[in-house]
């Protein structure tokens, strides 16, 4: 048996950043987190619990406020082995035990940390007035600063009836001195207001305050150029600027030291705070030119209080030679001439002190007045515009200067663009009003060209719009050629290729001095552009709308059959009057007929009323020619929609089989036909009138009702070639009929000897024959009769009653009866080719 033992390691604790002698800072109003690390643990006996001991000062205790001691325990999160005590008090925190899940723990040094508290920062301050000579001209402030250093003092300064102003001032350490001189003279109030140090951001302070008149002694320095150069290019005086402080007047003694010995200036009564003082030039100096200086002596304000001055002094370089400057050139001509858009670097000549800076301004036409700094006396001017350039003034490092006549100008101009403009022999008429030529009209499809002359250095570039007007109003732009050329004449081909008004804008000429592929964003101006215009006449033209073939009839005209077909509808193109030649030609007799119409309209059905179609068969017919109110020649036309075709056919006929005058209801009448199927045969029966499509000859009509039959009307293809029949007509009679008891089914006994009456009663037309029949009786009342008896046959009765008298025992029948047109039961067709009932 085996036992696994886990040994854990004892936890040590201690405070972090803390120790005896190094005591925790706490603000007041504030906390001071401890940090409390524990060493050496194992993660397994976590968290800890850690006592902690709280001690306040020996000086709190008892304080009305103060905090009182305790002990209490925290434990640490889990997983972490470090733990922050928010401390809010001062005094002496310990820890005094630790203890982990399973093992107690040991505490470690430093086990105490004491907590002091930070005091707010204090200043002892003591004000001195600054008296000198007859007045006081300020204050001293002594400060004692107790706190954390550095300190930061924030004071407000007043002058008059001004509002306070903050100022601040910072001390390294506890000591420290704050001097105030106003420069102006008044009524000053000063007071100090708060302070920061290195724990506290400005804490109030409650320091005095001073209230002094102050008159600042008078000083005086050089304007701008103190301790500087200036340069004198003119006069024997050289004017410089002072500034004085203080109360004026002021009177200032100046002292002026050259190469040749010094002399001491007096200037008295200034009343300005800046005064232009002028300083006398040594005469040596004025004459040849050279330097000196210029020191401030020492000012006296108006309560005759002399300060000597100790300031930078003035430097003064004398020059009696100008600068100049003038355009250059080798060959005594101030012009050049350069590309449009390049640069012209125009050469010149400068004497005097780098840098300089000249005007100058283009004179011819007038520009701006322009100003460049130069630092060569072998400088270019820079310039992109044509024009004459006039140099207007030069001032060098140190002086103006003059400009050297006649040399002051500079002429440049430009390299012509090339331009281009319709030959003299290109005959073309001007329109004013919107600056464009018109080229005369010419028909479609017909070359024609204009002739340009460019002038430039070759060789050339042409770029052209080309455009015609716009089915939404205004142009739309159909192509932008492009031609070469190394002649200063050359040729535009014109677009005929289609009827319109064409419309040509040159918008780019290039040469070998600009050419296009450097000049692409130049184009001509709108207002310079080259426009030529010319009308494309649409040649005439005409074809059928359709390739339907036609259909008419023997001996019709040659007229349209329907208003509404568009079967023989020609279009025509062009400017009426049309003059359209027409042929039709027949196939069967090759006779073509010609003729030519005169249309207006752009739509015409063919109308030929004096055009009798002759023969039957196939007509073709073409359009052979057309012209229009233009003289361009015709259009070629699409063979496919040139002619058409006109089947020519014979009026359609009926024949009877049969030339009887009568019938019988249920006959078959047989009808020939002739012509092309199908057939629409129109007919009257029994006073009503019918119509009945026949697709095949011969014809036939089964009779079904009595009465005069006759045929109207026989037409083929669709309906046309329709023609009238008036010799086909015949009587239908009604079938005849018997009776036996007029119909009634009687039975009748008889005495033996006796004799019984059988009466037929005969319908119809006679002379009647008629076919009679008796049979046994049937056995039961009702059926059928039975086997015959006996037939017998009865012709050329006259009357509709026939009676005979018989002893014999049966049934009496009717099985077949005639009159003078019909009999019945009918005989029966060999073959109908056609039943239809009417």
């Amino acid at each position: 048996m085996s036992r696994s033992v886990t040994v854990l390691s004892r936890a040590a604790v201690s405070f972090r950043d803390c120790a005896p002698g190094k005591p925790a800072s706490l603000l007041i109003g504030s906390e001071a987190p401890l940090s409390i690390l524990a060493r050496e643990s194992d993660p397994q006996d976590g968290p800890w619990e850690i006592k902690l001991q709280y001690q306040p000062q020996p000086s709190d205790v008892g304080k009305k406020g103060s905090s009182k001691p305790w002990v209490k325990s925290l434990t640490t999160l889990s997983g972490k082995t470090q733990l922050t005590l928010p401390a809010n008090a001062p005094g002496e925190y310990s820890i005094i035990g630790v203890k982990g899940q399973y093992c107690p723990g040991d505490v470690l040094s430093p086990e105490t940390c004491r907590v002091v508290q930070q005091p707010f920062p204090t200043a002892e301050i003591e004000w001195k007035r600054i008296h000198e000579c007859s007045g006081d001209t300020g204050v001293s402030a002594y400060l004692v600063l107790h706190g954390r250093p550095p300190f930061q003092v924030f004071y407000q300064q007043k002058r008059n009836d001004e509002k306070f102003k903050e100022m601040s001032r910072t001390f390294q350490g506890s000591r420290g001195e704050i001097i105030l001189q106003p420069p102006e003279s008044g009524t000053y109030t000063y007071k100090f207001t708060s302070l920061s140090d290195a724990n506290y951001k400005r804490i109030d302070l409650e320091g005095p305050v001073i209230q002094q008149k102050v008159h600042p002694l008078a000083s005086a320095s050089f304007g701008n150029h103190g301790g500087k150069l200036i340069n004198s290019c003119s006069g024997s005086t050289v004017d410089v600027d002072v500034d004085l402080r203080g109360d004026g007047p002021w009177s200032l003694e100046l002292q002026i030291v050259s190469p040749m010995g010094s002399e001491t200036v007096k200037v008295n009564d200034l009343k300005k705070n800046r005064e232009r003082i002028q300083v006398p030039i040594p005469r040596t100096i004025d004459e040849e030119g050279g330097t000196f200086q210029v020191d401030l002596v020492s000012v006296q304000d108006a309560y005759n209080c002399t300060k000597n001055l100790a300031v930078p002094g003035l430097s003064v370089n004398v020059r009696r030679v100008k600068p100049s400057v003038r355009f250059y050139s080798g060959n005594g001509k101030r012009e050049t001439t350069i590309l449009q858009n390049q640069d012209a670097l125009l050469p010149l000549r400068l004497t005097g002190e780098a840098p300089w800076k000249i005007t100058y301004k283009r004179t011819d036409p007038e520009g701006l007045v322009l100003t460049k700094v130069l630092s060569s006396p072998n400088d270019v001017l820079r310039v992109r515009d044509q024009g004459t350039y006039k140099l207007l003034e030069v001032i060098d490092s140190q002086c103006p200067g003059s400009i050297v006549e006649p040399e002051s100008t500079y002429k440049v101009d430009w390299t012509d663009r090339p331009n281009v403009r319709l030959s003299a022999d290109t005959k073309v008429t001007f329109q004013s009003h919107n600056g464009s030529f018109i080229r005369a009209p010419v028909c479609e499809g017909k070359e024609d060209f204009v002739d340009l002359e460019v002038s430039g250095r070759p060789p050339y570039q042409v770029v052209y719009n080309v455009a015609r007007n716009g089915e939404n109003g205004g142009t739309r732009i159909l192509d932008q050629p492009v031609i070469s050329s190394v002649q200063s004449k050359t040729r535009i081909q014109l677009l005929t290729s289609q009827a319109g008004r064409n419309y040509y804008e040159v918008k780019q000429v290039g040469d070998a001095n600009y050419p296009l592929a450097k000049n692409k964003a130049h184009a001509i101006p709108r207002q310079d552009r080259l426009l030529f215009e010319q009308e494309v006449i649409g040649r005439p033209s005409a074809y059928f709308k359709k390739s339907a073939r036609l259909s008419h009839c023997l001996r019709d005209t040659f007229t349209p059959i329907t208003p509404y077909s568009q079967d023989d509808l020609i279009i025509l193109d062009g400017r009426p009057p049309f003059h359209l030649e027409l042929s039709v030609k027949s196939l069967a007799t090759s006779e073509t007929y010609r003729e030519t119409v005169e249309l207006w309209e752009s739509h015409w059905k063919i109308n030929l009323p004096t055009y009798e179609f002759s023969s039957i068969g196939p007509h073709l017919v073409t359009i052979e020619s057309v012209r229009d109110a233009s003289s361009c020649g015709q259009s070629a036309i699409d063979p496919l929609k040139k002619s058409i075709w006109v089947d020519v056919a014979e009026s359609a006929a009926i024949v009877p089989f049969d030339r009887r005058e009568h019938f019988c209801v249920g006959d078959v009448t047989q009808f020939q036909l002739e012509g092309i199927p199908p057939w629409t045969i129109n007919y009257k029966a029994n006073n009503r009138q019918h119509e009945q499509i026949a697709r095949q000859s011969p014809f036939a009509l089964v009779q079904q009702y009595p009465g005069t039959f006759l045929i109207t009307s026989v037409s083929h293809q669709q309906q046309q070639c329709r023609t009238t029949v008036d010799n086909i007509q015949f009587e239908v009679h009604a079938l005849p009929s018997a009776q036996v008891a007029e119909g009634r089914e009687i039975f009748e006994d008889i005495h033996e000897g006796s004799q019984a009456q059988i009466v037929f009663t005969l319908n119809g037309v006679p002379p009647f024959t008629f076919t009679y029949q008796r049979s046994e009786p049937p056995k039961i009342k009702g059926a059928k009769p039975g086997k015959v008896l006996e037939t017998h046959t009865v012709s050329g009765v006259m009357s509709k009653e026939y009676s005979i008298y018989s002893a014999l025992e049966g049934t009496w029948t009717v099985t077949f009866i005639s009159d003078k047109y019909c009999r019945y039961p009918p005989a029966q067709p060999d073959t109908l080719a056609d039943k239809i009932k009417s």
